[in-house]
């Protein structure tokens, strides 16, 4: 294929992004951008969808968290207003139209898949790394409709294998279709080199590590760092703006720490017994405990946290993004907090609901936003242009990177300030 012109979208893409749009749109079919959060990967994608819109390459498809199909639709009136916008909704597919661009929620995609393979010039997939599993039921129906997609597949990400493993990547491929695989020398030399199913300690794979990096940057994968691109963001800018974390320790002595101490002692007892099997069903028996045990954390934590929240609210100015994960944590912590008129984003809250809290935040309409750790720790900007800049973590997730992607709805593109985490 030959390369598209890009367009000039109604506000103006930055340089970094420009670049990207550049790549994107160079004359290959698949491309991973794997910018870090804050640095605008939506804009990126709508301008790729206009410029292919303009080239004739249409209509387009967006794939994305349930959380973020309205802040989709959002950024085209802002970006791109002259693109028709179709949300798909529901599991069974119903209405679909013959809009410019139709976005819809990955949690819906394999009840529409029969519906969507064979309509779609351009494809874009939002948090990519979400389809990292490549046998998952989503990652299949997303495979099926990107092997349909005639002109452009792209992979927006700002942690393109959370974890750290090379094997994360292996359903992004798929997805980006024979084209990455060929960039990277075939399966075979994939699963031999950088992914071998024997690897003690994962010598073998790490060995390869720097080939590996080098064959996905000199093809089809772009890596951009807020410390490379943002000014104000780079190392050694005058007046750097730069993201601290402080642990805050709290002496919990009630019922909720008697019983986490009760768990706790369990678990040790119940891997200390012979002939546990921790592949099967002693395994998942495990990771239950440690849950309870990790809800329990959360709910020791209560009252120091919000006794906390209110003196940092009651002596420093904007707001406070508190991150939680289970429900009922997240819900106390809203009562405990109700004198700020806090508002709430979690598994529970609706698109529109989501949106409208969003705005309160940004806007200072109220100073506090009490989000469980999935559903707001993705593809926001909450920072509101410098008015909000501190982050308290009530509860810690599985995973370092769905921490880091948390915390950056704050540290990111517009921020004026230092972010503080606690």
């Amino acid at each position: 294929p030959t390369p598209i012109e890009p367009v000039e979208l109604a506000l103006p893409l930055m340089d970094f992004q420009r670049e990207t749009l550049n790549h994107i749109l160079r004359g290959e079919p698949h491309t991973l951008a794997a910018l870090q959060m804050g640095l605008g990967k939506s804009p990126i994608g709508i301008a790729t969808i206009a410029s292919a819109h303009a080239a004739g390459e249409t209509p387009a498809l967006v794939v994305c968290p349930a959380t973020l199909v309205f802040n989709w639709e959002r950024e085209f009136a802002k970006f791109a207003p002259h693109l028709t916008v179709q949300i798909l909704r529901g599991e069974k597919p119903y209405g679909l139209g013959s809009a410019d661009v139709c976005v819809i929620s990955e949690a819906v995609l394999a009840s529409w898949q029969d519906h969507l393979v064979n309509r779609f010039k351009v494809l874009v997939v939002d948090e990519s790394h979400m389809f990292k599993n490549p046998k998952a039921s989503r990652t299949k129906a997303l495979v099926n409709i990107a092997e349909s997609v005639t002109r452009l597949r792209l992979l927006l990400t700002g942690t393109p294998n959370p974890n750290g493993t090379t094997e994360e990547f292996v359903g992004q491929f798929n997805v980006l279709g024979s084209e990455a695989w060929r960039d990277i020398k075939g399966k075979g030399n994939f699963y031999t080199k950088f992914c071998p199913k024997v690897d003690s300690w994962g010598k073998r794979g790490k060995a390869n590590l720097g080939e590996f990096n080098s064959l996905l940057t000199d093809s089809f994968m772009v890596r951009m760092l807020r410390s490379q691109v943002l000014p104000g963001f780079r190392d050694g800018d005058e007046n750097q703006i730069t993201k601290g974390r402080d642990a805050i320790l709290f002496n919990c002595s009630d019922k909720y720490a008697q019983d986490y101490k009760r768990a706790e002692n369990d678990l040790r007892s119940f891997l200390a017994g012979e002939g546990r099997d921790t592949r099967g069903y002693d395994k998942a028996e495990a990771l239950v405990t440690l849950n309870v045990m990790r809800q329990l954390a959360g709910m020791t934590k209560l009252n120091p946290t919000i006794q906390h929240v209110k003196s940092v609210l009651d002596n420093v100015a904007g707001g406070v993004f508190v991150v939680a994960e289970h429900s009922e944590v997240l819900d106390r912590l809203a009562l405990g907090l109700s004198a700020y008129n806090p508002v709430t984003i979690s598994g529970r809250t609706s698109p529109k609901e989501k949106v409208r809290a969003v705005d309160a935040f940004t806007t200072g309409k109220t100073r506090v936003l009490v989000g469980q750790v999935k559903a707001a720790g993705v593809g926001l900007t909450l920072h509101g242009d410098g008015l909000n800049h501190r982050v308290v973590v009530a509860q810690l997730p599985w995973s370092p990177a769905d921490l880091l992607q948390a915390e950056d709805r704050l540290y990111r593109h517009g921020q004026t300030h230092d972010v503080d985490v606690e």
